[in-house]
């Protein structure tokens, strides 16, 4: 009875150690090695030192790959904004856009501004079920969704 519960606590270990390393791959972490089935618990016990260790990365991976997708957004809206202003105007000055706003009119600038920010920021909001249609069709792993 003893040895059944053992068998069966060290497979969970492997089973749980296997899905999350299958989580973490996506966020750029390699895979925790588990073998099929260890063959006590002093085998299983590495596996769960390196799953730890990944774990402990994590913050620092997810970090990182946040600061990536944020600037790739910040490029995609300024892209956006910029490409609208000279189709409709190819004469345009960006200029003014380089040189930032005017100290004095930059409070009522930004105030006149809102709703039209609020209809150009939904042109940019990612669903998880976007992401997943366009990995489908880019054969991409789930949460690596690729530009809009």
């Amino acid at each position: 009875m003893v040895e059944e519960l053992q068998c069966a606590g060290i497979q969970r270990i492997a089973d749980w150690v296997g899905e999350a390393s299958l989580a973490l791959v996506p966020l750029g972490m390699s895979p925790i090695p588990v073998a099929e089935s260890p063959a006590s618990i002093a085998d299983a016990l590495p596996v769960l030192d390196s799953a730890t260790e990944r774990l402990q990365c994590l913050d620092q991976a997810l970090g990182a790959r946040l600061k990536a997708e944020g600037r790739e957004l910040c490029q995609m809206v300024a892209e956006h904004i910029l490409t609208c202003f000279c189709s409709h105007n190819p004469a345009c000055s960006l200029a003014p856009v380089v040189e930032g706003p005017v100290a004095e009119a930059e409070v009522s600038a930004r105030e006149s501004v809102q709703e039209v920010v609020k209809i150009v920021a939904t042109r940019f909001q990612w669903s998880h079920a976007d992401a997943e249609e366009v990995n489908l069709r880019e054969d991409r792993e789930p949460s690596r969704p690729s530009r809009q």
